[in-house]
């Protein structure tokens, strides 16, 4: 008789579940693929049948041995059923453009994950209470819910099903999310803050987004200035100040007691200044390419990689981009891009191509990037395989969530840590090598390279003797 070990499902713990289903073994008591849940006399791991426990382990659907939940059906048959009560409508019936729907939560997705989501996240809410009303479902009936992370993972499903048409960019959430944003605010700061954003820097986003498609990338820059602007405002009215009587030392105390997204106050206060609403303010500016106040040291940048190259503790994905940032001076928005298409694989090893030359990459930092391949082999089909996938299908991760991960985690700045990258490969290549290698301007290579202290000349006149074809 096998010493029983097993639990009622209810008293299993998530993780417990998940790992007793996904390591289904031999049973020692009657030779099938099972899960092993108790221990026979000798030791050996047995199914639940064969411990002796007298409850069903057969599901009521399938008839598989397994966990059951609620004692009636196994995990696969479960999810299936809530997955076809999820989706019926109100006529009793699936409508056929949600069968992609179906697809992602019983195909694309592991079952856990999608009882996990059915049991407790709110955009499945939303999804039954969108099939419930009867209505289509629009980007239009979405504009009209409050623009949380919810209300936006649920779009991103309902596009990439096939349900929605993917849009060129999503303006039109930020003027709901404005209006929300205005209504939690005092009216005078509503008033002023209203045509900045409406006016100024919606404006200015939808004409980005005509021009630079496609252009996912225009609503995060249309909030973030009017959040910096909303921030402001507010700060200024705790301390009993107006934007007409604010000077430089307030605005430079504001940009001290946060972090550097609060630069982006910069746009508004330019705004601000040409509308004679304030004083002639400003803020140091964001550019990408420009020098840093402060460099790592040479010491600190290599212990820096070392651990990342070496510390098994260290979330495999900061691991590769902190690499990527501390030899490549990678900024995270880049990072995130890179898709299995930037790798470049032959004789001499592997290569990633960051801008229009393939860089050699060292043989520690390739078997990083070819385990985090393998961790995230997982993705929707049909999409780009990226490096860093998001938690939405068929989207990468977030640049600025990687920044500060890489911040907080890793120790590991990224405006100092990239700039001693670039001085460090300035100091070995030409600029217009440096600017084809990386994607940075000439000019800005030029910068660096005056920085690291070195004289091209020579690479100038062999150019000269030796024109390109």
């Amino acid at each position: 008789m096998g010493i029983q070990t097993t639990l009622p499902i209810g008293a299993v713990c998530g993780s417990c579940y998940r790992q007793l289903r996904r390591t289904p073994s031999l049973c020692a008591g009657c030779g099938q693929i099972r899960p092993l849940v108790g221990i026979d006399a000798h030791g050996d791991r047995i199914c639940g049948p064969c411990s002796g426990d007298g409850r069903n382990w057969h599901c009521h659907h399938c008839w598989k041995v397994d966990l059951l939940i609620d004692n009636i059906l196994c995990l696969s048959c479960s999810v299936e059923s809530r997955v076809q009560d999820l989706l019926t409508g109100p006529d009793g019936h699936i409508h056929p453009h949600l069968a992609g729907v179906s697809v992602f939560l019983l195909d694309e997705n592991p079952r856990e994950r999608t009882l996990m989501w059915l049991n407790s996240a709110r955009w499945v809410s939303l999804l039954r209470s969108l099939i419930e009303s009867g209505d289509p479902i629009t980007h239009n009936s979405l504009d009209q819910l409050k623009q949380d992370t919810h209300v936006r993972y649920l779009r991103t499903v309902l596009v990439h099903t096939g349900v929605l048409n993917g849009r060129d960019h999503d303006l039109d959430v930020v003027e709901a999310w404005i209006d929300e944003l205005l209504e939690d605010l005092p009216h005078e700061i509503a008033l002023l803050l209203r045509p900045y954003a409406s006016w100024s820097v919606l404006h200015r986003a939808r004409r980005r987004a005509a021009h630079r498609p496609p252009a996912g990338s225009v609503s995060r820059y249309a909030r973030a200035r009017i959040t910096a602007a909303a921030q402001f405002l507010t700060w200024l009215n705790e301390h009993d100040l107006d934007l007409a009587d604010a000077c430089q030392a307030d605005v430079d105390r504001w940009l001290d007691d946060g972090t550097t997204t609060r630069q982006r106050l910069r746009d508004f206060l330019l705004w601000a200044n040409s509308h004679h609403l304030a004083a002639d303010l400003r803020v140091p500016g964001l550019g990408r390419e420009g020098l840093p106040q402060h460099l790592l040291g040479d010491d600190q940048r290599w212990a820096l990689l070392r651990r990342c190259l070496r510390d098994p503790e260290l979330d495999l994905r900061l691991r590769v981009a902190g690499t990527l940032v501390l030899l490549y001076a990678q900024i995270p928005t880049r990072i995130v891009e890179l898709t299995a298409d930037n790798i470049v694989t032959d004789d001499t090893g592997m290569h990633l191509r960051l801008h229009t030359m393939p860089v050699p990459i060292p043989p520690p930092l390739a078997t990083l990037t070819i385990e985090l391949f393998e961790e995230n082999e997982q993705q929707p089909p049909d999409t780009p395989v990226w490096l860093f996938p998001g938690y939405r299908p068929g989207t990468h991760f977030s640049g600025s969530r990687l920044s500060t991960n890489l911040n907080k985690t890793a120790g590991i700045f990224t405006r100092p840590a990239r700039g001693a990258a670039l001085c460090a490969l300035a100091a070995d290549l030409p600029a217009p090598v440096l600017a084809d290698l990386l994607g940075v301007s000439v000019a800005a290579a030029t910068s660096w390279s005056a920085l690291a202290g070195r004289d091209h000349l020579d690479y100038l006149a062999a150019r000269i003797d030796n024109p390109p074809e």
